[in-house]
């Protein structure tokens, strides 16, 4: 087996599907050992397109070099690479950086990559997974990196952000959802009829009417695209009109307008406290998912600047 280091950017579509889905493909070529965080940077030599997503993977394989590069060209076909002109945005560019300790000049592969150690993009997320890793030429890529501070490199996500399991799909947050609405259950079972009149039950009434409308056309806006993770639906788009228009979740807000109005309804003041409970923790995790919904959508910064209610419009 031969370790390589490949190079993974995106700046079309979807990019962090794109980018979790490249991984998938890279592990049917070998073994897929590391995966550096992910890093958002500015685009190279055309600066009139979307920042990309860029990421290192180091997979150990028993391809050689030319077969592997193939593989490579093959996985970025089948999601639809087109290569147009030099520098164009691109929905998924893998790049082998390195193949073992060879030097290789070809007509159709040059290793290691020519423009590695010009490119910050590729030499911070190298150094994260190897620090002490040196180029055939003698040259360290920590002292590479040094030389291109000035190029513009953020670190998004790191962890395991290309995996899709329960734990990073944000299921711990769907359970927490799913106990604090059981508690507010329990808490309005407690001590029902408390207080009540009239004026309470009718503004009971009309709040549980606003909410179930809310709700409503926050799900029919989503369709196929609703899901109680935090991370958004693969090859989703971000939602912006109807409901999406006034809040950035408003299928949130639409709960909490619902329990705080049957809280009313049915006269219990634990109801009103596990509400305002309930109203903290969709905050919180709200504003979880807004940094998913970063990563994946370009728009999302602008169309957050534009809706300025998180949960209930005009309210919260």
């Amino acid at each position: 087996m031969t370790r390589a280091v490949i190079g993974l950017g995106s700046n079309l579509g979807d990019r962090l599907d794109l980018m979790r889905s490249a991984i998938a493909g890279l592990r049917s070529l070998g073994t897929v050992t590391a995966v550096s965080s992910l890093y958002e940077t500015a685009p190279v030599g055309d600066p009139d397109q979307g920042a990309y997503y860029n990421a290192i993977v180091l997979l150990d394989t028993d391809l050689p070099p030319e077969g592997l590069m193939l593989e490579l060209l093959g996985i970025e076909s089948v999601h639809r690479r087109e290569r147009r002109q030099k520098w164009a945005a691109r929905t998924l560019d893998l790049d082998l950086i390195l193949y073992g300790e060879e030097t290789i000049a070809t007509g159709s592969l040059e290793v290691p990559h020519p423009r590695a150690l010009e490119r910050r993009f590729v030499l911070e997320p190298l150094v994260e997974l190897l620090p002490d890793l040196t180029f055939p030429d003698g040259t360290t890529a920590r002292d590479a990196l040094g030389e291109v501070l000035d190029q513009y490199v953020h670190r998004e996500a790191k962890g395991r952000w290309w995996r899709q399991g329960f734990t990073e799909r944000g299921g711990w947050w769907v359970v927490g959802q799913g106990v604090g609405l059981g508690a507010w259950v329990a808490a309005a079972a407690m001590d029902p009829y408390a207080y009540g009149n009239t004026f309470t039950n009718g503004l009971g009434l009309l709040t549980v009417s606003l909410g179930l409308m809310l709700g409503f056309l926050a799900m029919r806006g989503l369709g196929r695209r609703l899901t109680p993770y935090p991370e958004p639906v693969g090859s989703s788009t971000l939602v912006q009109t109807g409901a999406y228009a006034l809040a950035r979740h408003p299928i949130y807000g639409g709960v909490l307008l619902l329990a705080g109005g049957a809280s009313l309804l049915v006269g219990s003041r634990l109801a009103i406290v596990a509400t305002i409970a309930l109203g903290t923790f969709f905050w919180t995790k709200a504003g979880r998912e807004e940094e998913r919904l970063i990563r994946r959508f370009h728009e999302y910064p602008a169309y957050r600047d534009r809706v300025k209610w998180r949960l209930i419009p005009w309210v919260l």
